[in-house]
């Protein structure tokens, strides 16, 4: 590896579409990362809004960032063209409308670095702009489907491969070197884009190793970023899932890893189905879940106690499909939804009493009580004179 390379650990690679409301924070969390030694690639999708510009800003106070145009492709494509100019030792990917904790860089890669790892994955939690409240993300890292390994390999674990970690990239570190031997690539669509080249490195990867922290913060509930335009491309995901499964079975993988790929497969139908909420386009695809991708994926003909614990929610929701007509999932759609808002609300209320108990026996707030004492009993004293 050349000098210049090594000098450089990691390459951030940032795909932007039309994000300047959230853009400055995602750049922000990055150059201010104490990992210091990295490049930060910016590919900039056709954006119609200041993302562009905003990134040009940014580029001139940050020698560090690159910034890389291209028309309207999708994030894919912007993925690979900044991989094509990365230096780094490891590449790490992340979307421009989420953030980093200031320490994960230098986490992740020390752990990476440390174990001599292909791939190393960390934590992450969901921010709902929306809502202004975080959540757990427990599909970056399901510990109950782990194996009990510092570093391991999908053969350690052939029936979980896909499910403990999502086909995001951006909770991972890819050791630069090991995907260009390998020549993994993200497919060239505009929608879930991520998941051949995810699900391709984790089969690739002889060495996989994890930090088990929360250390990037997924944002929902936005508008005008590359969520929305999942209503666009709606069947993207399926030719995501098709290819991925062409692949396990042309290079003899698929019987293995086939319990694994069905449940990511059911998992992935029935959140892109719930993305395109709103949309005329739903129906479709609900129609040609019933039809046939359900049966093409496999997933139709497995039992119930086929599909994982995390899972079983999804299932009841494709028994609905495949039984069931559109306005009676509609029914059962609504009802989920109240509920997983009413669930969300809860727990965020019960996270801040616990954040209040913790402060109200914490040292500080005993001190802070006895100091003033004094002055809370002077203003008692005058409200009752008032």
């Amino acid at each position: 590896m050349a000098k210049e390379n090594q000098e450089i650990k990691v390459s951030v690679i940032v795909p932007i579409y039309n994000t300047e409301n959230y853009l400055p924070q995602c750049l922000e969390s990055i150059c201010t990362q104490t990992l210091k030694e990295i490049e930060i690639i910016c590919v900039d999708d056709g954006s119609t809004d200041r993302s562009l510009a905003l990134a040009k800003e940014a580029a001139e106070k940050d020698r560090r960032i690159t910034v890389l145009e291209q028309e309207n492709l999708g994030g894919g494509a912007a993925r690979n063209k900044g991989m094509a100019i990365a230096k780094g030792e490891y590449l790490a990917f992340l979307d421009s409308d989420d953030y980093m904790e200031r320490d994960m860089l230098e986490k992740m890669y020390h752990a990476a670095w440390k174990e001599a790892a292909d791939i190393s994955i960390c934590k992450a939690r969901r921010y709902h702009d929306d809502l202004g409240i975080y959540t757990d993300l427990p599909g970056a890292m399901r510990e109950e489907l782990l194996p009990d390994l510092h570093v391991f390999s999908w053969e350690d674990m052939p029936e979980t491969i896909f499910n403990a970690f999502h086909n995001w990239p951006w909770n991972k570190l890819f050791r630069r070197e090991f995907i260009e031997a390998e020549e993994i690539a993200f497919q060239e669509i505009h929608r879930t884009n991520d998941l051949y080249f995810t699900c391709r490195a984790l089969m690739a990867a002889e060495r996989i190793t994890l930090v088990r922290e929360c250390l990037v913060n997924y944002r929902v509930g936005t508008k005008g970023s590359c969520q929305d335009t999942n209503q666009d491309y709606p069947l993207d995901f399926y030719e995501a899932f098709r290819k991925m499964k062409a692949f396990l079975e042309k290079e003899g993988y698929y019987e293995q890893v086939e319990k694994s790929f069905v449940n990511h497969a059911l998992d992935g139908c029935i959140a892109n189905l719930y993305s395109q909420e709103g949309c005329a386009d739903q129906e479709m695809l609900y129609r040609q879940l019933k039809g046939c991708l359900f049966e093409n994926l496999g997933i139709r003909r497995q039992p119930a106690d086929y599909y994982y614990a995390f899972n079983q929610e999804a299932y009841q929701a494709s028994r609905i499909i495949v039984e069931q007509d559109y306005k009676t999932f509609l029914r059962y759609r609504i009802r989920q939804l109240k509920d997983e808002r009413d669930r969300i609300i809860r727990e965020d209320l019960a996270r801040r009493e616990t954040d209040l108990q913790e402060l109200h026996s914490s040292f500080t707030w005993k001190v802070g009580r006895k100091v003033t004492a004094p002055l809370r009993l002077l203003a008692r004293l005058f409200r009752k004179k008032s």
